[in-house]
């Protein structure tokens, strides 16, 4: 595996939710943060991205959380490269809070992207020296996460496409599909659960300010919710599929 990158954040006000605890909407942005902040300072900044006409998009999260962490509290983020296959990359986080406690851990898959041909490119072989992967990280085995479609709707809800939720690759942040799904939820699982793990696939980018609808299955399983999602454009077209698994708070 490659060094680890570290940074410190702090849990600020627009972080927390109605408990006051880091949303789960901002863990995802500091990991989005800080991938990007690693990327920089191997000298592969975001600019340099563009430069080549390259980029980096997510195909898919896996993120457990351990335990919450509250307003003003600081957190230790820590990322590196487990592998680089061909045109994936598999990035790994993890994040602590003061007592050195595990708040929550996730790996996630991305394509190197050709952004002129709109299709995946071969990783350069100097970026497995910048990120000092060894011959043995390049074998590692890359398990792509598989989801399941919602079985029926218990809920649906429609969300226009805001400009600001599209980012610097002219598409909707990545972060924008789980924000969708929370708002999509009932409040008394918002204000009586927390998540615990979440896995996101995305299959197509969006990139227009149409709208989008969430369809969910829920299921109460004694002190947890399990939902399944799905996420579609106007056109019935499949976007994204989601899994999150909710704990009662006690």
């Amino acid at each position: 595996m490659s060094k680890v990158f570290k940074k410190i954040y702090e849990v600020g006000y627009r972080d927390v939710n109605l408990r006051r605890e880091c949303k789960f909407s901002s863990y995802m942005e500091f990991m989005s943060d800080i991938a990007f902040k690693h990327d920089a300072s191997l000298g592969l900044s975001i600019a340099d991205l563009l430069e080549s006409n390259h980029t980096w998009v997510v195909f898919s999260y896996k993120i457990k959380v351990f335990k919450p962490s509250n307003y003003q509290d600081e957190l230790r983020v820590e990322t590196y490269i487990k592998t680089f296959r061909r045109y994936f990359a598999v990035r790994v986080f993890e994040i602590y809070n003061e007592d050195n406690e595990l708040v929550l851990q996730s790996e996630s898959l991305a394509f190197f992207i050709d952004i002129i041909k709109s299709k995946p490119s071969t990783i350069p072989e100097y970026y497995y020296n910048k990120y000092h992967l060894s011959k043995e990280d390049k074998n590692i085995k890359i398990d792509k996460l598989k989801l399941e479609k919602p079985e029926k709707v218990d809920i649906e809800k429609k969300f226009n496409i805001r400009y600001t939720d599209i980012d610097f690759n002219s598409h909707v942040g990545n972060v924008n599909y789980v924000k969708w799904i929370i708002d999509s939820m009932p409040f008394e699982i918002v204000k009586d659960y927390r998540i615990c793990e979440f896995k996101i696939k995305y299959e197509k980018q969006i990139k227009d300010q149409g709208s989008i609808i969430v369809h969910t299955k829920l299921e109460y399983k004694e002190e947890k919710v399990h939902t399944n999602h799905i996420i579609l454009d106007k056109e019935n077209n499949e976007l994204s599929l989601l899994e999150s698994y909710w704990e009662k708070i006690k």
